[in-house]
């Protein structure tokens, strides 16, 4: 068999992924802002934090404090962090417990303790004024915002999708919650507590004078992740924060200043959220001509035997079932507990059961991927390094902590064995790689067989009271991340014919991306 070249097309998208690397990059940097990477250390923890200092030449008006939510970290919020700083603000971005750059273990009462006492450390070393600090915080960082109301008496604090909590003693000074149109119905709930505890809407001048204004704002067609990244949600918020600061102006004035902002100055945070999200496009864009390139190294690609593959079906049946008899069998305990991943324990032993059933019924069909071809093995654990290295180096820099530190480096190689049975069991499910109709009934199974999971899951979390919410909160990450797998999967196995370096491949992306989104323990 001929060894597979490169097209056209391949060329086409590679040339056209360099562009945007390039557009992205310049974009980035005509974004940036002035700043520096810290490490507060203060009451036994280490808390990461970046520092956003405004391009203006007298003193900052105030500070913002910005707290990330669960399974997320300082990097993901440098939209909202740089529109402040954007605006004349002086802006500090926290890695909680467990998250990002922070290696201490998480739990939430840590990552409220921790938040807390880098925010005291600052204000006690004259950093900051909480007379002109406004605390930011999103889902769990908006409730840990909120918390510390008993422990600061910052000027204003801002929720976007507060996470559940039990109230603080007092409210916070001058609060202001978002929720999303699209949330869990538990948010929902969080949020019309807030209302209710602080006695209704009030957001008069005199009301941010005397530290008391309160207005709960939702969201038309949110999601509980929009929220970080919607200019209208920034917009308000800086709107509210200068009237945190200057209550004695009238908010017309103050909205005005805002409007009227040089373009220079206001759209920092939305340059480098466009430069960030092109230049991922342009590595994905990369994809097919790397691949290509590599596979070919691998030798001519051979052809695969089509085997008698069982109903896709009976796949589905047998996944649903597994899926099910794994969330109510982790009602018992967690086997893979010792991973210390928070979410992730739960996660991987639901895969790790349906893929031990998956590969029980599909036994017969090993044999038909095994031994694996070295070489073209080799190469796919080559190209799936090579592909979440990059991606996480192009993330890191500006759009979430996605690059392993030495504790993750340490659970991506306990979960590389977990993900191997369960990419191995799917892709035998799947069967042979066909072409036309039949590959994309294939692709649209596999989809169908995730979602069966994920279902599992949600189910577990709404009628088990399994605890695992940030299954579902991730829901759309977890499908934007198995659809690209999938997809690069496919096209590896296109290439070489190894249904085994497909396997090796998915195994490995699934791993980095456990390893790099879950919090530690």
């Amino acid at each position: 068999m001929k060894s597979f070249k490169l097209k056209w097309w391949e060329i086409a998208l590679a040339v056209t992924g360099i562009v945007f690397l390039v557009l992205g990059t310049k974009w980035v940097r005509s974004g940036e802002l002035p700043e520096q990477q810290i490490v507060i250390e203060t009451g036994g923890c280490h808390t990461p934090a970046t520092i956003l200092n405004p391009r203006i030449t007298n003193e900052p008006p105030g500070t913002v404090i910005v707290l990330h939510g669960l399974s997320a970290n300082r990097r993901i919020m440098i939209y909202l962090a740089s529109e402040f700083a954007g605006h004349g603000l002086q802006v500090y971005s926290l890695d909680l417990a467990g998250h990002g750059d922070d290696t201490d273990a998480f739990s939430f009462a840590k990552a409220a303790e921790c938040a807390t006492a880098a925010v005291e450390s600052l204000s006690r070393r004259g950093k900051i004024d909480p007379s002109n600090t406004i605390v930011v915080g999103h889902s769990m960082g908006g409730a840990i915002a909120i918390g510390m109301a008993d422990h600061i008496p910052v000027s204003g604090t801002i929720a976007l999708s507060p996470a559940p909590m039990v109230l603080p003693q007092r409210m916070p000074s001058n609060l202001l919650v978002f929720s999303g149109q699209y949330e869990l119905a538990i948010l929902h709930r969080a949020a019309r507590a807030l209302l209710h505890a602080s006695g209704g809407t009030r957001a008069r001048p005199e009301d941010f004078a005397q530290k008391r204004a309160f207005d709960l704002r939702y969201v038309t067609g949110g999601t509980h992740t929009s929220l970080i990244m919607d200019r209208n949600v920034a917009h308000q918020s800086e709107r509210w924060i200068m009237q945190c600061l200057f209550p004695e102006i009238p908010p017309e004035t103050l909205a005005l200043n805002l409007d009227l902002a040089p373009y220079a100055v206001a759209n920092k945070g939305r340059h480098r959220l466009a430069g960030s999200v092109l230049g991922l496009i342009g590595i994905l864009l990369l994809f097919p001509f790397c691949a290509t390139l590599l596979a070919s190294a691998a030798g001519p690609p051979r052809r695969e035997p089509l085997v008698d593959h069982p109903p896709y079906a009976l796949s589905l049946a047998e996944v649903a079932v597994a899926a099910l008899a794994g969330v109510l069998a982790l009602t018992l305990g967690i086997p893979l507990k010792f991973l210390h991943i928070y979410a992730a324990d739960y996660f991987l032993s639901v895969l790790l059961i349906v893929g031990l059933v998956l590969l029980f019924f599909n036994r017969d069909l090993i044999k038909e991927i095994w031994p694996p071809r070295a070489w073209s093995s080799t190469i796919a654990a080559i190209f799936a390094l090579a592909v979440f290295l990059s991606l996480g180096a192009w993330l890191n820099w500006q759009l979430a902590d996605a690059w392993l530190n030495g504790p993750r480096w340490m659970r991506f190689a306990a979960i590389l064995p977990i993900t191997l049975i369960f990419c191995g069991a799917e892709e035998l499910a799947l069967g042979p790689l066909q072409s036309g109709k039949r590959r994309a009934l294939r692709f649209a199974v596999f989809l169908v067989l995730r979602l069966e999971i994920f279902l599992a899951c949600t189910l577990a979390y709404y009628e088990l009271r399994s605890g695992q919410v940030l299954i579902p909160l991730l829901a759309v990450f977890l499908a934007l991340f198995s659809i690209a797998q999938r997809l690069g999967a496919d096209a590896l196995r296109k290439r070489t014919g190894s249904a085994a370096a497909a396997i090796l491949f998915s195994a490995i992306l699934v791993a980095w991306f456990v390893a790099a989104v879950f919090p530690l323990t």
